[in-house]
C-alpha cells in the first residue's frame, strides 16, 4: 500500500468522523440542476449540495435512453424542494433517499423504466427498501416500461465493462521502421514520507460537502522541518505543528442537516502526517465521553468503507482514558498494513452545544519519528485561564 493511498483515505473520512451517526441523517433544499438520471445540485441553507440517488443506475453517456432518463428525474423533482435521507460520501457526491412528499424518488424512477435497481448500495437500504426497489424493476420489466422495450437492456456497468475492453483491444500505432522504439525508463524516485501537499486538492476542494474550504497557511514564513505553535484567533487551545502546514475551515453537513463549520490543521515532517480536527455543532444526547468515542468510529469506519475495494482495513484500539482543561476523550492506537499512528480524541458539551477534538499522527513505514511531541504539545484552556485573560483585556 503505497504513502499516498494512505494519506487519502484518512482525510476522506475525516468530515464522516462528525457526520456519521450510524444511520441515514438527512437534509432538505431546492433542486437547482439535474445533471443526469441519477445526480443533481440542491441548495440547502444557501450552499449548493451534490446529491446522487441511493441504489439505482441510470443510462448514461452515449446509452440509449440516458437523455429521456435525465429529463424523467427533472420532470420529477426540478426546482422542487426535497428531503435527503444521505448515508455515504462518494467524492464530492452524498448518496442517499429523495423523498418528494411520500414519493421515494429512486424507487419511481426504477419503477418507470428508467434506471436499473443497483444492488451495490443495497446494504444502505432497510429490507423493507431492498423489496421496493426490487418489485419496482420487475414491475417495469413486466409491463416493458421505458428502457425494458428493448429486448436486452444494458445496464450501465456493462455498458462500461464492454466500452473499457473495446479500448483495450484497440491496437496501438506501429512506430515508422526507421524508428527506433524508447527504451522503458527505471523509476528511480525515492519513496517520501507522508504529505500534505498533494492531497489537498484531491480530497479537500471547491465544491466539496457544503461549500468552498478557506485554505490558508499557519505561518507567514514557512520553513519545512521547523516547528511552531499555532493557536486560533480565539486562542482556547493550542499546539506546536510543523510551520510549513496549512489551515482549512470546511463547511460540512452535520446530522441534523444543518451546516457546521469543520477547522483542520495539517502538516508533515520526517515521514509522519499530523493532523489536528475542531469543530463546534448541536449536542443531542451525547455524552463527553460517547461523543469522542463515535468521532474515532466514524473515522475509522469511513477510512474503512473508503478502502473497501482496495483492501485497506484500519483498526483502533482503545487506550487510557484522557481528561484534558474539562474536556473528556481516550487514546487510540491505529494499525493499518505497513502503517500506523494515534488518535487521541476529546470531547465537551457547552451549553447546548459540543466541541470535539481529534488530534492524530499518521506514520509511514519510514517514518522517523512517533509523533509523540505533536500529540502532547496540544493543550487546551480551561475557563478559569479564559476569563483570567479577558479580566486583563
Amino acid at each position: 500500500m503505497t504513502n499516498r493511498l494512505l494519506r487519502i483515505l484518512f482525510l476522506l473520512a475525516l468530515p464522516l468522523a462528525v457526520c456519521s451517526s450510524g444511520s441515514a441523517a438527512s437534509l432538505q433544499g431546492q433542486v437547482t440542476e439535474v445533471s443526469d438520471g441519477e445526480s443533481f445540485t440542491l441548495v440547502s441553507q444557501k450552499l449548493p449540495v451534490k446529491i446522487r440517488l441511493i441504489a439505482i443506475a441510470a443510462p448514461a453517456g452515449e446509452q440509449a435512453y440516458a437523455g429521456i432518463a435525465r429529463q424523467h428525474l427533472a420532470d420529477l423533482i426540478l426546482k422542487k424542494f426535497v428531503v435527503i435521507r444521505y448515508s455515504a460520501l462518494q467524492g464530492e457526491f452524498l448518496i442517499g433517499q429523495v423523498l418528494l412528499g411520500d414519493m421515494d424518488v429512486g424507487a419511481q424512477m426504477i419503477r418507470d423504466g428508467v434506471a436499473w435497481y443497483n444492488h451495490k448500495d443495497e446494504r444502505l437500504l432497510s429490507e423493507v427498501e431492498q423489496k421496493i426497489y426490487g418489485q419496482s424493476q420487475d414491475a417495469a420489466r413486466a409491463e416493458r416500461r421505458g428502457l425494458w422495450q428493448d429486448d436486452s437492456p444494458v445496464a450501465p456497468w456493462d455498458f462500461e465493462k464492454a466500452r473499457l475492453a473495446k479500448a483495450t483491444l484497440t491496437p496501438s500505432p506501429a512506430l515508422p521502421p526507421s524508428l527506433p522504439r524508447p527504451k522503458p525508463v527505471a523509476n528511480k524516485v525515492k519513496p517520501r514520507g507522508l504529505a500534505n501537499e498533494d492531497l489537498m486538492g484531491g480530497v479537500i476542494k471547491p465544491g466539496s460537502i457544503a461549500g468552498q474550504p478557506d485554505v490558508k497557511p499557519i505561518s507567514a514564513q514557512p520553513s519545512p522541518g521547523r516547528w511552531q505553535k499555532y493557536q486560533p484567533e480565539d486562542r482556547h487551545f493550542s499546539v506546536i505543528a510543523p510551520s510549513d502546514g496549512v489551515e482549512v475551515t470546511l463547511p460540512v453537513l452535520n446530522a441534523d442537516g444543518g451546516i457546521v463549520d469543520m477547522h483542520y490543521v495539517i502538516g508533515n515532517d520526517k515521514g509522519s502526517l499530523y493532523f489536528l480536527m475542531w469543530t463546534r455543532g448541536p449536542n443531542g444526547t451525547a455524552t463527553d465521553a460517547s461523543a469522542a468515542a463515535a468521532a474515532v468510529k466514524g473515522m475509522v469506519d469511513g477510512i474503512n468503507r473508503a478502502g473497501e475495494r482496495l483492501g485497506v482495513v484500519i483498526t483502533a484500539t482503545p487506550g487510557r482514558n484522557l481528561k484534558l482543561g474539562g474536556y473528556v476523550g481516550r487514546r487510540y492506537l491505529l494499525d493499518f498494513g505497513p502503517a500506523s499512528g494515534e488518535v487521541r480524541a476529546l470531547s465537551k458539551q457547552i451549553d447546548e452545544e459540543r466541541e470535539i477534538f481529534l488530534i492524530c499522527v499518521l506514520n509511514a513505514p519510514n517514518s522517523e519519528t512517533t509523533g509523540a511531541e505533536f500529540l502532547n504539545s496540544f493543550r487546551i484552556r480551561g475557563a478559569s485561564e479564559q476569563k483570567a485573560e479577558s479580566s486583563k483585556q
